[in-house]
């Protein structure tokens, strides 16, 4: 598994996630200032970091704790 994912939405660059290198989890740096409240956030994996961008990018903000309605997954490109 490749240790960094570029993140995009609607193809725009969203930001980067690499592997920190202490545990399994992802990273994310942000690429554009649309998607600075993820900026230095850890997600579990990239796809998990694709979803929370997607939602920040519909929504304006990143769900909430408890948040019963995930946003659609896509495609994560390496």
């Amino acid at each position: 598994m490749p240790d960094a994912y570029v993140i995009q939405i609607s193809g725009r660059t969203a930001g980067i996630v690499a592997r920190d290198g202490r545990d399994v989890s992802f990273n994310f740096f942000a690429a554009s200032h649309l998607f600075n409240a993820m900026e230095g956030q850890s997600f579990a994996d990239p796809l998990a970091a694709e979803r929370a961008a997607r939602y920040l990018a519909k929504h304006g903000s990143l769900p909430r704790r408890g948040d019963h309605h995930p946003p659609e997954a896509g495609t994560i490109e390496a």
